[in-house]
């Protein structure tokens, strides 16, 4: 009998890019990722008029994902800004996104491996260097650095520079297929949204008869709206949920 544990995974690969390859290499759980978030690059005009005029007068840049510095990055080659933004402090969250960063000869500082939210905030307060942060994010633009700054009076500029696809009919039904036929132990929540996109995705799934795990309290309070109790819960970090998982 197998001490390993399968578990659907359903996140985008660059925003859990540490979790992945920390569980890859973990013993006692193998995930069948089948991601139900998909992007595509899609800039907000509006935005982009203002952002390009006064790019030199951003102090940092946060990259809150490998995701969000993929499109950035693809953003800066339309417009030929290369030069302009390496000039700009850049922060990112894991190695993955400063091993993409550096490729475009930009320097990024981590503040920790698989930083959270508040350790980039904590960096920045700990540093001299004020001014405006720009982030690049989704057309949700429901991310938490943003808001966190905001609270702490630092100006943040939002930009978009990716959006949301829907998962084709035929994808869903290949993911459903491979879900239903599939021995599961668990089923992974790491974010509020994934709550609802699980649910739909796969109505049939008896979540009760698995392990519910959860990525914090919010993500909890999603499930018990749904009368779904986790079996464990996590500390809201990537970290932490690697941490409940292989402890």
């Amino acid at each position: 009998m197998s001490d390993t544990q399968l578990a659907l995974f359903t996140a985008n690969k660059d925003v859990s890019t540490s979790f992945l390859h920390a569980i890859e290499s973990s013993k006692g759980w193998e995930l069948l990722h089948l991601s139900l978030e998909n992007y595509s690059y899609a800039v907000n005009l509006e935005e982009e008029e203002v952002i390009s005029e006064k790019m030199d007068s951003f102090s940092y840049i946060i990259h809150g994902n490998l995701r969000n510095a993929r499109f950035f990055i693809q953003w800066v080659q339309e417009l030929s800004v290369l030069e302009e933004v390496r000039n700009i402090v850049h922060l990112v969250p894991n190695q993955a996104s400063v091993d993409f960063l550096s490729e475009y000869d930009i320097p990024a500082v981590m503040p920790r491996e698989d930083a959270r939210p508040i350790d980039i905030i904590e960096f920045m307060l700990r540093i001299t260097r004020e001014g405006t942060v720009l982030y690049p994010t989704t057309d949700q633009k429901d991310e938490e650095v943003p808001g966190l700054l905001k609270e702490l009076e630092m100006p943040v500029v939002e930009f978009q520079v990716c959006k949301e696809d829907s998962l084709a009919a035929e994808t869903l039904q290949e993911f459903r297929e491979k879900v239903y036929s599939a021995k599961l132990d668990a089923v992974i929540f790491h974010s509020r949204s994934s709550v609802t996109r699980i649910l739909t995705a796969f109505p049939e799934l008896d979540f009760h008869s698995l392990n519910c795990i959860s990525s914090g309290q919010a993500v909890t309070q999603k499930l018990l709206e749904s009368d779904i109790p986790p079996t464990l819960e996590a500390r809201g970090s990537w970290r932490s949920l690697l941490t409940i998982l292989t402890k």
